[in-house]
């Protein structure tokens, strides 16, 4: 199963770009408060053509956060729906909900210590799962290929980021 879920992964990491040829693509880097801090990246890739003009996008994502023993890792893919169309706002302010799945691996290692005067090594143990990601926010644009971003998401929590768009 879980090399289904990865290939799956990767194959639409791999062929979004190809399908959103016609539409605005972007990729981009955020940071996360939760775990201590969450840094990610993005792409992005615009779909409407194919979902008749809808504002809908494939969203492709890495994150990594630190923690003193433990390194968690989460690679996923969520569709975007942008809401500027239906909100009546600005043509700068994009506000977005999304949904996806996201395959989270977490290694955690306890470091080498003395017990009664021997040496203990350091051990390590990973555990992986798959999960539903959700998140939300909106997007300012300042300048047609640049953009802010502030959102909210199971994997980083509050979150801001910047895009660049082609």
């Amino acid at each position: 199963m879980k090399k289904i879920v990865i290939v799956a992964l990767l194959s639409v990491f791999v062929a979004a770009p190809a399908f959103a040829a016609d539409g605005k693509n972007s990729v981009g880097i955020n940071y996360g408060t939760d775990l201590n801090g969450v840094l990610g990246i993005q792409g992005e890739f615009d779909i409407s053509s194919m979902t008749n003009k809808q504002p809908i996008s494939v969203q492709v994502f890495w994150k990594k956060a630190s923690q003193t023993f433990v390194d968690t890792t989460a690679l996923g893919v969520a569709g975007i729906y942008d809401f500027n169309a239906l909100a009546k706002l600005d043509k700068k302010i994009h506000p977005y909900a999304g949904a996806g799945f996201k395959r989270v691996s977490e290694t955690t290692t306890i470091p080498a210590y003395t017990f009664g005067g021997f040496i203990v090594p350091s051990t390590s143990f990973k555990t992986t799962s798959t999960d539903l990601y959700v998140t939300g926010g909106v997007r300012y644009y300042l300048t047609p290929q640049f953009d802010a971003d502030l959102s909210y998401n199971n994997f980083g929590g509050l979150t801001i980021g910047a895009n660049f768009s082609f």
